[in-house]
């Protein structure tokens, strides 16, 4: 389980931004920032899905949007 920091590191660490990692987790940006203060938790879902992406070590996501 990562914590709140681990969360914002890593989302730093793929040069997402918040907008951008939302869009991936489908979810608001305001989820992302929140999971980032630990005033919320990702779901089961989301913290497997936020595992992988730790486990890819992928320093950079590039993103193509219809």
């Amino acid at each position: 389980m990562l914590t709140p920091e681990e969360i914002k590191a890593l989302r730093e660490y793929t040069g997402m931004t918040q907008v951008q990692m939302a869009q991936l987790f489908r979810v608001r940006p305001a989820i992302v920032a929140a999971w980032e203060t630990g005033e919320l938790v990702p779901d089961e879902e989301q913290m497997e899905k936020l595992e992988r992406l730790r486990a890819s070590k992928a320093k950079k996501i590039t993103f193509k949007f219809n």
